[in-house]
């Protein structure tokens, strides 16, 4: 996977390459900026509602978790799929010399460098108020990487592969969903467990937890790949009116 872009637009003076990331996270929509944090924020609400109400310490922590390891790489997922799939120049990409898998890579970029400054300031957050989200150190950053890596490759694989943000949206919701309710399938099988995506707050960071993280990151990196394959090919993403 290679979302770098062309040797040509390397010696772009950098004002006018900031202004093409600018303009991608503006393509990118509203919601790429807004889901994250609007995750993350529903889970500090619903955490102060049950502390508030004479919530347990560990009920709080459990509900902060969640958010930073559930709700808030499902959003981004969601974010992921519809900037695989929406784009309403799509045919004209197909004569532009930047390849429209750069396109692609760079709205994805914002929204991961979007998601990961506010996952970041979250936790920190968190522990500053004295709670805990996973392992400390540089660990704690699997606790929601490596979920929103695996989703995210999910969502945009099946984006790119269906050109459907319906089905898209609905695979990715039906394999959250089915890992929720079935976690202990997950949690005992050795060929399922890596791709659990809520280890950290269903079982805490024991043993297998490191496993756990890096089967999610390498499974979200293949499908990466899997996706960044289907997108050098743009015309797969052109409707049969578009063509």
């Amino acid at each position: 996977m290679n979302f770098s872009e062309p040797p040509a637009l390397r010696a772009v003076p950098i004002p006018v390459r900031l202004s093409i990331w600018l303009h991608e996270a503006r393509r990118a929509g509203l919601a790429a900026l807004v889901a994250p944090p609007a995750a993350l924020l529903l889970a500090a609400v619903l955490a102060g509602l049950v502390r508030v109400s004479g919530g347990s310490r560990g009920q709080v922590e459990y509900l902060l978790l969640v958010g930073l390891e559930a709700i808030a790489p499902l959003a981004v997922a969601m974010v992921a799929l519809t900037v695989v799939t929406r784009e309403g120049c799509r045919e004209l990409h197909l004569s532009l010399p930047v390849p429209h898998l750069v396109t692609i890579g760079r709205r994805l970029g914002v929204v991961a460098v979007v998601t990961a400054v506010l996952c970041t300031a979250y936790a920190a957050v968190v522990a500053l108020t004295g709670y805990q989200t996973g392992p400390g150190g540089a660990a704690a950053l699997l606790v929601w990487a490596a979920p929103a890596v695996w989703l995210t490759g999910f969502a945009a694989l099946v984006a790119a592969v269906t050109r459907s943000p319906v089905l898209a949206s609905t695979a990715v919701g039906m394999v959250w969903l089915a890992e929720e309710i079935w976690t202990s399938a997950f949690v005992g099988n050795g060929l399922l467990r890596p791709m659990f995506l809520f280890f950290t707050s269903r079982t805490g960071d024991g043993p297998g937890w490191a496993g756990n993280r890096v089967g999610l990151l390498s499974g979200g990196v293949l499908m990466l790949a899997a996706t960044a394959a289907v997108l050098t090919r743009p015309e797969r993403l052109l409707t049969e009116e578009e063509a």
